[in-house]
């Protein structure tokens, strides 16, 4: 939506909400909502809040040792400044148009810590050298026969899906669940949100949905509108999406699995070679070699919750260790399709990842492949990935993960100190806070025996 038609739809009367919002680390939207008519006068310009939601915790403690914000410096403001470019209706809400922003100081600094800076930091350093990524994101989530109250209401647990049965890949499943679906994919097209397909995925009222490739920020922004819309709708129809990376220890893991080509100065593929475009080439070759160098460095930004390592298992289409290969679904990065087609495929990261830090971190582990004339790690895994015992490992937990990255030489590179401490102390903090909270499980195995 441009400007203009913005100004013609408010004068009409059929817009007279405007939401300006951003990303926080863990991949939320924040923001206000704003009468249409402020939001063409002074509103347009940003809105102010508090820098605190780029350093809260996932339950929005305060936690302590962020430099941007806390306690030391008095939390102070940052702006919300909009990119009208991403501008589109909000069609599930009467009335309503969504704008999204960047973090900026007062004085108009950019954030240099806020995940949609580090996208467009990152892409500026691809761009000199000739290349631009393309990505797309497929989003899994359940569907839960349940509201915000009656999941508290329950502690949480013995949570009730949509489903009670398995019927994976069947049109039956999505012929039920149409109601949701029908209406989730008119709203995602009328807000500028292509989607290509959905499917009802592996476990009882499991689903996935496919969103259209583009380019890094515009798949980012759509990726990020899709979320946070699959859940209000969900909840406009008496029923909760949760996108957590794993729902249950004994229901399937929800992925977004990344897909991502990158296209040279001419527009062509710099992926795909040979006759028929299937093959390699010397610039692929050397992403995917600083992609398996780097996926421990950078695995924060794939895996940035507790919760996302209970999914990445063997045997369950998640990878755990540093694997690659040709159309092989057992692989951490999978190598599929041709021509401008050709693109490497990330299976690690769960439906919990923040889609700027997740491609951003691809970008950056790949770039210094290139850089370096890296060759992937090992061979090309033929049959099952979960056998091979002589690949990397990789991190296992979240301390470990904010470990490798706070440590990193090549994320300090890539990022910038500031980028590398904030995000590491986000890791440590979400670590400490979980570590004092009893469990239902503990209760579950204690409370009795001991």
């Amino acid at each position: 939506m441009e400007l203009d038609e913005l100004r013609s739809l408010v004068a009409s009367g059929d817009i007279e909400t405007v939401i300006i919002a951003m990303t926080d680390m863990q991949g939320r939207l924040v923001g206000k909502r704003l009468t249409a008519r402020h939001f063409l006068g002074s509103g347009g310009d940003g809105i102010g809040t508090c820098s605190v939601v780029l350093g809260w915790g996932h339950d929005h403690a305060l936690d302590p040792g962020y430099d941007l914000t806390g306690w030391a410096n008095g939390y102070p403001d940052l702006v919300v400044r909009p990119d009208i470019a991403t501008l589109r209706r909000y069609p599930w809400f009467e009335k309503t148009a969504f704008v999204l922003g960047d973090a900026v100081t007062p004085e108009g600094a950019p954030i240099g810590v806020a995940p949609r800076t580090i996208l467009a930091d990152m892409l500026q350093r691809l761009g000199r050298h000739g290349l631009r990524p393309l990505f797309a994101s497929e989003l899994e989530c359940y569907l839960l026969d349940e509201t915000p109250a009656s999941a508290f209401d329950k502690g949480f647990v013995k949570l009730t899906t949509k489903h009670r049965t398995m019927h994976p890949e069947t049109v039956i499943r999505t012929s039920e669940d149409e109601a949701y679906l029908g209406t989730l994919r008119r709203h995602m097209e009328a807000a500028s949100v292509p989607v290509e397909m959905v499917k009802a995925e592996y476990a009882p009222g499991q689903i996935e949905t496919n969103l259209e490739y583009a380019d890094a920020m515009t798949a980012a922004d759509r990726h990020m509108v899709f979320k946070t819309g699959a859940k209000e709708i969900a909840l406009q129809q008496g029923l909760v999406a949760a996108f957590m990376a794993k729902l249950a220890h004994d229901l399937g893991g929800s992925s977004c699995h990344i897909h991502m080509s990158l296209v040279d100065s001419d527009g062509q593929s710099a992926f795909a070679s040979g006759a028929d475009g299937r093959g390699t080439s010397v610039t692929m070759r050397h992403f995917l070699g600083g992609l398996t160098a780097y996926l421990r460095d950078i695995f924060l930004f794939f895996a940035p919750t507790i919760n996302s390592y209970k999914r990445l298992r063997p045997g369950t289409f998640a990878p755990a260790t540093v694997t690659w290969g040709e159309d092989n679904r057992t692989v951490a990065l999978r190598l599929i399709g041709k021509g401008p087609a050709r693109r490497i495929e990330n299976r690690i990261p769960g439906a919990d990842v923040n889609p700027y830090l997740a491609y951003a971190g691809m970008i950056a582990a790949g770039l210094a492949g290139i850089e370096e004339k890296l060759e992937p790690i090992g061979a090309a895994a033929t049959g099952n990935a979960y056998e091979l015992k002589d690949r990397p490992a990789l991190p296992a937990s979240l301390e470990e993960a904010a470990a490798v990255f706070g440590n990193s030489k090549m994320v300090e590179a890539s990022f910038g100190p500031a980028v590398q401490k904030h995000y590491a102390n986000f890791g440590v903090q979400s670590v400490r806070s979980a570590a004092a909270v009893v469990t239902d499980y503990e209760r579950r195995m204690l409370l009795l025996d001991i």
